[in-house]
């Protein structure tokens, strides 16, 4: 059966998701290979070594869970529609694996992880932080709830991780925090 061409998207999209199953053990390049279709040669016409190839799919992973999300928030105009939309994003989607979970592990053993999941966290909670300001919320409270909100939600998605919600219980999840953290 001949090989297919696995383009570098396809190894990067590849490796987030056997690294969100399992973190750096599940990038054997041979078994990636298989579940690919093609052969292991082509991973090397992408990437240097294996440590390049971790980079790009830490960097990869940190555009599509951070930069689009705010992106995607920063169409609306009004800071509570913005603020709406990125709770949405942020609570109404589990099953996404447990990447920020390898990524610390991974963070432990190399400091430049440690590096980029600090500018990731940071980059969440000041986002959040300037939307609750622009809402009209005091700096420091804006700061206080920010990290309040980041790290519950860190818990939450730890809890709720492998079930799939109902639109409807997302919503009102996202009212609960409306209620308690946002408004007052």
């Amino acid at each position: 059966m001949p090989k297919i061409i696995v383009t570098e998207e396809q190894w990067i999209q590849k490796g987030i998701e056997r690294f969100e199953q399992g973190g750096i053990d599940q990038l054997v390049v041979e078994k990636m290979a298989v579940a690919l279709g093609c052969s292991k040669s082509s991973f090397y016409w992408y990437f240097n070594n294996r440590s390049s190839y971790i980079r790009q799919i830490v960097e990869t992973w940190k555009e599509q869970t951070t930069q689009q999300i705010i992106a995607a928030s920063i169409i609306h105009a009004a800071a509570d529609e913005r603020i709406r939309e990125l709770l949405t994003q942020m609570f109404g989607k589990t099953k996404r694996g447990d990447f920020l979970f390898y990524l610390r592990k991974l963070s432990l053993k190399d400091g430049s992880y440690h590096s980029l999941l600090n500018e990731v966290e940071q980059m969440r909670m000041e986002f959040m932080k300037q939307l609750l300001i622009q809402k009209g919320m005091q700096p420091e409270k804006a700061f206080q709830r920010s990290w309040m909100l980041y790290h519950y939600y860190l818990g939450w998605y730890e809890r709720h991780k492998q079930e799939t919600l109902s639109d409807e219980a997302i919503q009102r999840h996202i009212h609960m925090i409306w209620t308690e953290w946002i408004s007052n």
